[in-house]
């Protein structure tokens, strides 16, 4: 990925200084919007296309940035408040027990703002109803979201899914179509479907019989 003399991926073992904070912020976005995609889907997808086309683009004196690179500069401003720490650095413990690092932090910052992102997409909110949830502060809080992604990781666990069913459950998340999995598969638009159907009944199951013990995760 680098270009005109920039740092490849080495730059995010280095100690956070001025020299490498806007580097290692732009790696940071790429890796977990891309890292996103199987979880919140297109709304991820375009954000990791636009960021990475941002950054191979500008020195471009004619480009004009995305909405997206505001994801890398968030970032950035959180890494200036760390200058002479590493990624790796331990900063907390979080409710749920786990340490938090300096990169683990600027991860959580990326997921809160495109699962805001998506969440208004997702139900097509009005301009009012997308300024007031812009004002609410800490409309969703890292606990939240990372229990979230629980939730995701142990429902795709008791589907008990095998190899090909998740890689169509991953791909119809990035929005791939029945062809494209057809043709990685190697099989019909059928047999995706036929795929598609018995994950919906697994999953319909595991509603039934596990969703008080599902939403009773955080």
């Amino acid at each position: 990925m680098a270009r005109d003399g920039e740092k490849g991926f080495k730059v995010l073992r280095e100690i956070i200084s001025p020299e490498n904070v806007q580097a290692m912020a732009e790696l940071i976005t790429i890796k977990q919007t891309k890292c996103l995609i199987g979880y919140i889907g297109e709304n991820a997808i375009s954000a990791h296309e636009k960021v990475y086309i941002d950054v191979m683009h500008k020195k471009d004196e004619s480009y004009v940035m995305s909405d997206y690179y505001d994801l890398v500069q968030d970032v950035a401003l959180f890494l200036c408040e760390h200058y002479g720490k590493y990624l790796d650095d331990y900063l907390y413990t979080s409710k749920k027990g786990k340490s938090v690092t300096v990169k683990t932090e600027c991860y959580y910052m990326i997921k809160r703002e495109l699962y805001k992102r998506y969440y208004i997409n997702a139900n097509n909110v009005s301009l009012g109803m997308f300024h007031y949830m812009n004002d609410r502060k800490n409309y969703y809080s890292d606990e939240e979201i990372e229990a979230s992604y629980d939730r995701v990781d142990k429902i795709i666990s008791l589907m008990n899914l095998g190899e090909k069913h998740l890689i169509v459950l991953n791909g119809r998340l990035r929005g791939d179509t029945y062809a494209q999995l057809a043709a990685i598969l190697h099989c019909t638009t059928g047999g995706i479907q036929g795929f598609r159907l018995v994950m919906k009944k697994r999953y319909i199951k595991i509603m039934r019989n596990h969703a008080h013990e599902i939403y009773d995760m955080i």
